[in-house]
């Protein structure tokens, strides 16, 4: 990725199965995003649906790909061991590459 130019970053549940049980989980996912992503982009537009998300995002003029990788990593592994306690599973819950 580049400093500002526009993405689409997106990614799947595991199986294609859902990431969003509950309409909180939405919320919780949002926040997150607020504080991991905001740094590096600006989101100009989101989807999420029950098993998936897209961002599209504009990278910031200071943008750092390697602190934006690991905040992206944060991002999904702390929302997945939420979901997994809350949902009594095991696993990852999204897919291995986030495309972008």
């Amino acid at each position: 990725m580049e400093k500002e130019h526009l993405y689409h970053i997106y990614n799947q549940g595991n199986n294609r199965d859902i990431i969003f049980f509950q309409e909180k989980n939405y919320v919780y996912f949002l926040k997150k995003v607020r504080k991991q992503f905001l740094p590096y982009l600006e989101i100009l537009a989101y989807c999420l649906m029950p098993n998936h998300f897209h961002f599209l995002a504009k990278t910031r003029p200071d943008f750092d790909q390697k602190k934006f990788t690991n905040s992206l990593r944060s991002l999904l592994s702390s929302y997945t061991k939420v979901i997994n306690k809350q949902e009594n599973r095991t696993g990852s819950l999204f897919r291995q590459n986030t495309k972008n």
